[in-house]
């Protein structure tokens, strides 16, 4: 991937590499009219040309491709430097969003597509596996070839909770004993089927309501998280995975901070055999939030060496 900064559309080299698996369907979205005086199809326009995609699940290491996918998804970013060698990126969601050109290596060629927009963003962390992501991408423009390059992989291993550490609160109560899978999305409802007069591509970004929502996997030790749900309390997540060190006490991480969240069903477990736990899946929706001048429904922030996003 690599981030436009030219104009919408406009095809640019590759900047951050990931091995993913991944798949982007082009529809040409042809016009053809029913016949009337035979039985042959024999007209045919071309419509909006339109592409939808999808990368992942993939292993979310702290260089690969995490950070241009949450700039595509949220909008902006800050960065600062904590220490030497040590960048901090804080992710905050904004009206506008910057596009990319995604290319995909396919063993003979190279798939360019250019004017690539985030749709949506879920990350993962499992109890069992490497944190995951999984992103929905759009593209409405006519996609090319290219030779197939070489990508730049980053040698660090991928983040993951059981060894790696890290922080999961649920109003300031630690969680990590309770839950076993928590998974964060944000997604930004883009009018894709829309087009204009002026062609074939989707040539002005048009944006969607942002939408947070996530999923919460605990087993039902306490009745906590069901008398929050019950009585409809807003409680706050924070949810930190850390890698390995940088430079003195600075390490990799990915954090999530969801301010204002609620329940939005399923807290009751089921009744089960005494040899099963009792689990619950709870998704949740989260809402803008202003306190502290906080002024979003979800921030994310990513430490690693990366200059700039």
């Amino acid at each position: 991937m690599g981030k436009e900064t030219g104009s919408f559309g406009s095809a640019v080299a590759a900047t951050r590499y990931a091995e993913a698996k991944a798949s982007f369907k082009p529809n040409p979205n042809w016009i053809i009219p029913s016949p009337i005086a035979s039985r042959e199809f024999r007209k045919r326009n071309l419509g909006p040309y339109r592409t939808r995609g999808a990368i992942g699940d993939f292993d979310v290491e702290p260089e690969n491709i995490i950070g241009e996918l949450l700039l595509g998804v949220f909008g902006s970013v800050n960065t600062s430097t904590p220490a030497s060698g040590v960048k901090l990126h804080e992710f905050v969601p904004a009206d506008t969003l910057p596009s990319y050109t995604t290319r995909l290596g396919v063993e003979q060629t190279e798939r360019v597509l250019p004017g690539c927009l985030i749709e949506a963003l879920t990350v993962r962390f499992p109890h069992d596996n490497n944190v995951k992501a999984q992103a929905a991408v759009l593209s409405g423009f006519v996609e090319t070839k290219a030779s197939l390059a070489t990508p730049t992989l980053s040698e660090l291993q991928a983040l993951v909770f059981p060894s790696g550490g890290g922080t999961l609160t649920i109003e300031a109560a630690d969680k990590k004993a309770l839950i076993y899978d928590i998974e964060v999305t944000v997604k930004n409802n883009i009018p894709f089927d829309r087009g204009a007069l002026d062609g074939r591509t989707f040539s002005v970004k048009r944006y969607g309501q942002r939408e947070v929502t996530g999923k919460i996997s605990a087993y039902f030790d306490d009745t906590t998280e069901y008398d929050r749900f019950i009585a409809g309390n807003e409680f706050k997540i924070i949810v930190q995975v850390d890698g390995p060190v940088i430079s003195g006490g600075y390490k990799y991480y990915l954090k999530f901070e969801l301010r204002k969240c609620v329940y939005l069903r399923d807290l009751a477990p089921d009744v089960t055999p005494i040899n099963e736990p009792l689990v619950v899946d709870a998704p949740f929706k989260a809402f803008y939030d202003i306190t502290g001048g906080f002024n979003a429904e979800v921030k994310a922030w990513l430490e690693n060496t990366i200059a700039s996003y």
